[in-house]
């Protein structure tokens, strides 16, 4: 469970483990936006994914040979909504091309947040008492 509540004039995002982010109302300032939150969530769960691959398969891979970036894009028309969001991996340079594509298809099919965003989800908002 995620709670986000504010504290000194601050939304602070918290787990069980106390406030771990801080939240912005805007995108590149102090703190996460929603949308950089949403980002945040699709490329860790890919990080997730394929570090778990590198495991099974005994592959080190140090920490300036790796990353996953993402880029969310809103719609320009109907309701207030991600569209699309783009994912880049950098891998090692070593790496096949025929094992950089296996990887991006298991961590796509891996990536709970992905698959949740290409299924929809239902959400229920209700007021606590």
């Amino acid at each position: 469970m995620t709670v986000i509540k504010q504290e000194n004039k601050e939304f602070g995002i918290f787990n069980q483990m106390g406030k771990q982010v801080e939240g912005a109302f805007a995108p590149n300032s102090k703190g996460l936006s929603p949308i950089e939150l949403l980002e945040a969530s699709l490329g860790m769960c890919i990080v997730i994914s394929l570090q778990r691959m590198f495991e099974r398969d005994g592959i080190t891979v140090l920490d300036h040979e790796f990353s996953v970036e993402v880029s969310a894009k809103k719609a320009l028309e109907g309701p207030s909504r991600v569209e699309r969001c783009k994912v880049a991996v950098t891998f090692p340079e070593h790496f096949t091309a025929e094992y950089k594509k296996k990887l991006i298809i298991s961590a796509e099919r891996a990536c709970t947040i992905g698959n949740t965003l290409k299924q929809g989800v239902m959400i229920d908002i209700e007021e606590t008492i």
